[in-house]
């Protein structure tokens, strides 16, 4: 006897529901989290936006810092594939190029969207244990890029041997307070300034 089929609604499977109700959900962190901050954003207003019922909502998160959790996972895993990509496409290009290539693919990720830009350098930093970790955890990333591009470097001779890791907690330090910066002020300065400046600052940093 053959299995009964999926029940369906309006066209959709109960799990097509489910994951477009979730995205919705996401889409409303971004817009909220983003323009009017974590702290002033409910469940409620998160619903609201998302057109998402409070009882559906626990369906699919446990709480508020689940959400920002996810939505910041989000913004994480475009900043790291585009970075990924960038040092894929330049493997076998002199150090220099490999450098240009990753902080323009992080920087144009991040910086495209502001709303993006705030979860990023301020509504995640301190928000809760969990978020900080996830913060930091995501920090260590970005750092073993830094390391892996150096290493190689050195293996080429196009490098001597450094501090990769003190040179990447520096540059992230620099890009969280120049961005953060950039955000907040008006007129904002054009995104391929700030860009080029924190390109030129990693490519110092790196063989200076």
């Amino acid at each position: 006897m053959s299995e009964p089929s999926e029940r369906r609604y309006s066209g959709r499977s109960v799990e097509e529901w489910k994951a477009a109700r979730r995205e919705r959900l996401l889409d409303a962190a971004l817009e909220l989290f983003g323009t009017d901050g974590y702290p002033a954003t409910s469940v409620e207003r998160l619903c609201a936006q998302a057109k998402v019922s409070t009882r559906h909502f626990y369906h699919e998160f446990q709480n508020k810092e689940a959400v920002l959790l996810a939505v910041h996972a989000q913004v994480i895993e475009l900043a790291v594939r585009s970075t990924g990509e960038a040092l894929a496409a330049t493997a076998d290009a002199p150090v220099r190029e490999r450098i240009v290539a990753a902080v323009d693919g992080y920087l144009r990720t991040i910086m495209a969207d502001l709303r993006r830009a705030r979860i990023s350098f301020v509504e995640v930093v301190g928000a809760s244990p969990a978020v900080e970790e996830q913060r930091i955890a995501f920090r260590e990333l970005l750092i073993s890029s830094v390391v892996g591009v150096g290493e190689v470097a050195v293996s080429r001779n196009e490098l001597t041997r450094k501090d990769f890791r003190f040179l990447g907690l520096c540059f992230i330090g620099a890009v969280n307070t120049v961005v953060y910066d950039w955000m907040l002020t008006e007129p904002r300065p054009p995104e391929k300034q700030v860009q080029t400046a924190l390109r030129d600052l990693a490519v110092s940093l790196m063989l200076g």
